[in-house]
């Protein structure tokens, strides 16, 4: 099993304020995506003392539409930090390979989150990838709007990883 994740946050460095976080399980060479292999958590922001916040960020938020910032920003169901890195350990550690949108932000941010916690990483530094690359090798794929909700969003990213990849006719990953 291969994990996709994606977060959103309130930055863009790797010490920003995580509003959400999502890992979805899937195959990258199949169909779909496993539904007993999903994780999905809204974080409080006063469990994040100390991590950064950027008004141009704040800004974009604003631009989006209304269901998307509530559901980025509502206050229900939210649960600390080291709680949500700590169910995010539990689908993880047991992927091949850990999957996310671009190589310098979700898996910086989360890096970061575990190490001030003084957490492990529950994966191996040569198990990331980068779904964006991949896409950029099929310069005629479709690819349908982000929604900023995290699991959808780690969902969309399966569908056209899977979609590249038997588009290249690719039978096997290392």
């Amino acid at each position: 099993m291969d994990c996709m994740i994606d977060i959103e946050g309130l930055g863009t460095g790797p010490d920003t304020t995580i509003l959400t976080i999502a890992a979805q399980g899937f195959d990258p060479l199949g169909d779909g995506y496993y539904a007993d292999h999903s994780f999905y958590v809204r974080v409080t922001l006063e469990s994040q003392e100390g991590r950064s916040i950027q008004d141009g960020t704040i800004d974009w938020w604003a631009t989006q539409p209304p269901a998307v910032k509530e559901e980025a920003f509502g206050e229900h169901g939210r649960i600390p930090l080291d709680q949500a890195l700590d169910g995010l350990t539990k689908i993880v550690w047991k992927a091949r390979r850990v999957w996310a949108q671009g190589p310098t932000y979700d898996m910086n941010i989360l890096e970061h989150a575990y190490k001030s916690l003084n957490k492990a990483l529950p994966w191996q530094y040569y198990s990331v990838r980068d779904s964006r690359t991949v896409f950029g090798l099929w310069p005629g794929l479709e690819a349908p709007p982000a929604t900023h909700n995290a699991l959808e969003d780690c969902r969309r990213q399966i569908s056209m990883l899977q979609d590249t990849l038997k588009y290249l006719n690719i039978k096997e990953l290392r």
